[in-house]
């Protein structure tokens, strides 16, 4: 089973100069595998981790979303929200 809620605090994270909306553990899944500058380093692993165990149902959204923030904080990526 997969958790598919979204998130109550939507991130916006800043790409070069696009802004993706991350809305949910799978959105975050998709940013981190598809647009991610940088695909190193032990933030990026645990931000991965993190979301396939949301997306398992293992781990609450809010898991994924704090991985994520801590691997755009690594990357210098700008997040709102």
């Amino acid at each position: 089973m997969t958790d598919e809620k979204l998130w109550k605090r939507p991130l916006t994270i800043a790409i070069g100069s696009v802004k993706y909306v991350v809305k949910s553990a799978r959105d975050a899944a998709w940013l981190l595998a598809d647009k991610w500058p940088v695909l190193t380093g032990e933030s990026f692993v645990r931000a991965l981790r993190a979301c396939a165990a949301v997306l398992e149902g293992k781990r609450g959204g809010g898991h994924a979303r704090q991985a994520l923030i801590a691997a755009a904080r690594d990357a210098n990526l700008q997040i709102e929200g």
